[in-house]
């Protein structure tokens, strides 16, 4: 029996029984996020057609059956499958199938049929207490984590990310980037994928640095099936903290060491506070962001240093770092903390990933932004280093003052526009060391030498000057460059553009 590929209706019904088993509206969504980023297109949706061979696939059916049942070419069928539906799945679990009868299997690790895996998403983290033994409420609500219905790139860094997470089992994963890189957006992401995988899932925002106490009480509520009465000398800690916000106004203190002085107090109900959030990650598989862990870090030092009060937050990640359980704490930061610079050469448990450049998926931006002179793509995406958010602000500015010319627009040298606000704040954040060190590399051409920087800012100050430069690598301000017989350092041009223009050199 032989049958025409042809234009037909499909019946909404067809195979329809794979929604008694997997959780199929999760599943479309997923693998239309998927087709989108293997057309490089976020006007593509999953057609009626690929939704019915999936629900077929997924009920155990052949492409024979599936043809048969149809009225359908088997070979079109075939052909429809190996172009389309296996390659979105390709993109969305990162593992090529290499028979219909895999997908099944394949969807069932990462979560998508029926009752495999449980998950709270928990988006303000500001609950009321629970019941003894109560059960962890599902969730759908993702609050401060962003919109990913639209995303460039990054499929490489999805797929490290997945690895470490999903199967080497990282405890402890950094994200890394200067502002406006697409850490957060990156998070949010990869966590739309593996959150499946997960019983627990918990975001939480630093970018207010909150005491460690606050973030503990909160992750112990939302976790803890037992009783929260014990969590009472935590809650004073926080409740002190607010006492010294309003008393401030009023005595001549500083709030930082106010803040010290309250956490010195009983340093112990820290760390037992550690220790039943590590019981807590040991006995459910929970996934942790911490998004914005910078904002913890001291201004006007090297990187690394933790404002006075918050150093607890760096024992925090060394003991999920170090300590055994089921779970994973994701963080962002445009720092690099110095405990999973130490941390992750001694294990893969703890790893760390710095975002570059967005490359050639930086396209995308500039041509949903109506942006045609194709051949200037390039040297915009350049000129400011691939970073995402920089270029989404200047295609703004090249379409409102250049009526879309890029051509015109780069003729009048490098216009960082809006974008110098998130610069301010990472440039505010750096030692008078540091700056000094970024306005030699600036006029210097060519990338530079340590000898030649030395010898630049006339100090003997060797051991200091290294310090600063492996600071402003942790913080991606600066980029390395081999050479034959040493490493040079070299400064993307917007960054340039930003010291030669607003930043002036400290007096050391």
């Amino acid at each position: 029996m032989t049958y025409q590929n042809k234009p037909l209706q499909i019946p909404a019904q067809k195979f329809i029984e794979a929604e008694a088993c997997w959780n199929l509206q999760q599943l479309y969504a997923d693998l239309t996020a998927a087709k989108q980023d293997y057309t490089c297109s976020r006007k593509q949706r999953l057609t009626p057609l690929e939704k019915t061979y999936l629900r077929g696939l997924l009920c155990n059916y052949g492409p024979v059956e599936i043809a048969v049942a149809l009225h359908r070419k088997c070979t079109g069928i075939r052909v429809d499958l190996s172009r389309g539906l296996y390659r979105y799945i390709e993109v969305l679990t990162l593992q090529q199938p290499q028979d219909w009868k895999e997908i099944p299997s394949m969807l069932e690790i990462y979560g998508y049929k029926q009752n495999s895996s449980r998950e709270t998403l928990h988006s303000t983290l500001i609950n009321s207490a629970k019941t003894p033994q109560s059960p962890i409420e599902n969730r759908t609500e993702w609050g401060l984590a962003v919109d990913t219905s639209i995303f460039y790139g990054r499929t490489t860094e999805l797929a490290n990310l997945r690895q470490w997470i999903l199967q080497e089992n990282s405890r402890l994963v950094a994200i890394l980037g200067m502002g406006g890189i697409g850490k957060t957006a990156l998070a949010s992401k990869l966590t739309n994928l593996i959150k499946h995988q997960f019983e627990c899932l918990i975001w939480i925002d630093l970018s207010h640095a909150p005491l460690l106490a606050d973030t503990l009480v909160n992750l112990i509520e939302c976790l803890s099936d037992q009783p929260l009465s014990d969590l009472y000398k935590l809650r004073l800690i926080t409740q002190d903290n607010f006492f010294f916000q309003a008393a401030i106004s009023q005595l001549e203190f500083s709030l930082d060491s106010l803040i010290a002085s309250t956490n010195a107090i009983e340093p112990t109900i820290i760390a037992e506070a550690i220790q039943r959030l590590i019981h807590c990650l040991q006995k459910r598989r929970c996934l942790i962001i911490l998004d914005g862990w910078e904002a913890v870090f001291c201004t006007g030092q090297l990187t690394g240093n933790y404002r006075k009060g918050y150093e607890v937050y760096g024992e925090f990640l060394k003991q999920v770092g170090e300590l055994q359980h089921q779970s994973c704490l994701l963080l962002t930061s445009c720092e690099k903390p110095k405990e999973i610079a130490a941390l992750e050469s001694q294990n893969q448990s703890v790893r760390s990933l710095k975002l570059g450049s967005l490359g050639q998926a930086a396209v995308e931006i500039l041509k949903n932004k109506g942006l045609s002179e194709e051949g200037e793509y390039s040297e915009l995406i350049e000129a400011y280093s691939g970073n995402p958010l920089a270029l989404k602000i200047v295609t703004t500015t090249i379409n409102d003052m250049f009526g879309g010319s890029i051509a015109n627009f780069l003729r009048n040298g490098l216009f960082l526009g809006d974008y110098s606000d998130t610069l301010s704040r990472q440039f505010h954040r750096l030692s008078g060391l540091e700056i000094q060190l970024l306005h030699c590399m600036a006029k210097e051409v060519k990338p530079v030498g340590c000898e030649n920087l030395y010898s630049n800012i006339q100090q003997d100050r060797g051991l200091e000057l290294l310090k600063a430069l492996e600071s402003l690598l942790r913080r991606s301000l600066i980029e390395t460059v081999q050479a034959e017989s040493e490493t040079l350092f070299v400064l993307q041009p917007a960054i340039e553009k930003y010291l030669m223009s607003v930043v002036r050199l400290p007096k050391l």
